[in-house]
């Protein structure tokens, strides 16, 4: 299975590791990793309570979903200084799996 990761570098030349997730991993599997793992939920907004059902989950991280296309949904995380976040499309039973990732700045 092919993963995504990102690495980014900071000042002074060091590097920081963002959490390596997998393309069409469960959301709900991810968020109780990445939770295990020191990160934090931190969405950046609270979602409507219709973006809440369309995500089709409680999850803490979720910031929200769009009305329109594929159903893409966001999940932001927090660790120190690193924000992180998680885009799910709905999958083969309607629950959301992964589409990409990305480093919020």
């Amino acid at each position: 299975m092919l993963a995504l990761a990102q690495v980014v570098r900071s000042g002074g030349g060091s590097q920081t590791v963002l959490p390596v997730v997998a393309p069409h991993e469960p959301i709900k599997t991810v968020d109780a990793r990445l939770l295990a793992d020191g990160w934090i939920a931190n969405p950046d907004r609270d979602p409507l309570p219709v973006e809440r059902e369309r995500s089709r989950n409680n999850l803490s991280s979720l910031s929200g979903c769009s009305g329109t296309g594929i159903g893409f949904c966001r999940y932001d995380y927090q660790r120190g200084s690193q924000h992180f976040a998680v885009v799910t499309v709905p999958g083969p039973d309607g629950t959301g799996i992964v589409h990409n990732t990305f480093e919020l700045e």
